[in-house]
């Protein structure tokens, strides 16, 4: 079942299985074949992306990306949250 823009976001997020996604020369992409979307990625965004397995907590996520370069001095927590959001809203999210 796919996310509509008025769902709240589950407590362990999962992208959608049929979404692609692919690097590209100047970042990533994510391919949603149902709606023949495309959305561009960042880095961030991409390791977000991958880090929606079902299993992980937004919170889980955002300790993971601490790791991540280019990051520091942002508010992590938000960041996910906010990409996750922009998914959920876009039916990326199963």
């Amino acid at each position: 079942m796919n996310s509509s823009p008025a769902d709240p976001l589950p407590e362990r997020p999962k992208g959608r299985g049929e979404v692609l996604c692919r690097e590209v020369d100047d970042g990533f992409i994510l391919y949603d074949p149902d709606e023949g979307k495309v959305h561009s990625l960042n880095p961030v965004a991409a390791f977000i992306w991958d880090s929606l397995d079902g299993t992980q907590s937004l919170a889980e996520i955002a300790g993971n990306l601490k790791e991540f370069s280019g990051v520091q001095g942002h508010d992590i927590s938000a960041d996910v949250r906010n990409t996750v959001e922009t998914f959920n809203e876009e039916g990326l999210l199963e």
